[in-house]
């Protein structure tokens, strides 16, 4: 199965989640947009990862952050 993150991106988008993906191999990191908290609900965050699956990835994360910033300096990953 090929990896697509621009259509995970896409498919996301079609169910109303402001959000950017970010793809390192199997995993799939969801960037919502600031003020997006559509990932609260149950239902959506099943649907997520469903559509992860569907386009190629083994795992769904979704970055949390509050506001605009650098990195931490302790970030294992860029944006976190």
């Amino acid at each position: 199965m090929t990896r697509s993150r621009d259509e995970l991106e896409g498919a996301l988008r079609a169910l109303g989640l402001r959000c950017s993906i970010e793809a390192y191999d199997a995993l799939a990191v969801v960037v919502p947009d600031l003020g997006e908290r559509l990932f609260a609900d149950d239902d959506v965050r099943r649907r997520a990862i469903d559509l992860a699956r569907r386009y190629g990835f083994s795992h769904l994360a979704v970055e949390v952050r509050e506001s605009v910033s650098d990195p931490s300096p302790r970030a294992t990953l860029p944006g976190d």
